[in-house]
């Protein structure tokens, strides 16, 4: 089943915050970890990636931009 650029990029949003949990930090519900600044929160969103290319051979990066033009 093919996921939309939104999909993607939602998907690797929640995988983001459970990687961040892992860490025993918090954010509210629908925080943007690909708009984060703090290192924590880039490193999730970076793990998360990895893992979406990793796992699915989607770049979340890719899908990111296309929702952005």
């Amino acid at each position: 089943m093919m996921r939309t650029d939104k999909q993607v990029v939602e998907q690797t949003n929640e995988l983001a915050r459970q990687l961040y949990e892992l860490r025993g930090y918090h954010v509210r519900q629908g925080y943007r970890f690909d708009k984060a600044t703090h290192p924590h929160e880039v490193e999730a969103w970076r793990g998360a990636c990895a893992a979406q290319r990793l796992l699915t051979d989607t770049d979340p990066e890719d899908a990111l931009a296309n929702l952005e033009d």
